[in-house]
């Protein structure tokens, strides 16, 4: 039951957020509320249903393997490598994304607020990744 706390938490979220839809006058914001219950509902009732799936005696010994199996990637030294080298190449696909887009909307003269906005995320992208690596490496 410890493990599924946190998402019988959410499936009351999420119905208090069904509830509190019904409640608001617009629809554009009772519309989103709605979503966001729902959402939340599902995708926790769908994790207990997992949870329980892998619980159950005859699967126990192959969770127990796959939760073995995980925690020997999450500690493997070459693991931690290709994630840390995921995300870098990842990073640089969306920094240059987001420049290479904020010049194809100047270019086809999109509302300057917009280009602004695309722009200063490259800007946010690349301050957070200089301040974490600045972070990680007082850190190492």
């Amino acid at each position: 039951m410890k493990e599924k706390k946190p998402f019988v938490i959410d499936i009351l979220v999420g119905i208090g957020l069904v509830c509190v839809s019904f409640f608001v006058k617009a629809d554009y914001y009772s519309t989103m509320i709605f979503s966001m219950g729902v959402g939340i509902t599902a995708a926790s009732i769908v994790q207990i249903i997992r949870i329980t799936y892998w619980q159950n005696p005859k699967r126990y010994a192959e969770y127990e393997a796959k939760k073995k199996e995980a925690h020997i990637n999450s500690v493997d030294e070459r693991k931690q490598y290709l994630r840390m080298k995921a995300g870098h190449v990842t990073y640089q696909i969306m920094t240059f994304s987001l420049l290479i887009l904020s010049l194809i909307l100047a270019l086809v003269r999109v509302e300057v607020w917009i280009i602004a906005m695309i722009f200063l995320l490259f800007v946010l992208q690349w301050l957070v990744g200089v301040i974490v690596f600045h972070m990680l490496e007082k850190r190492m």
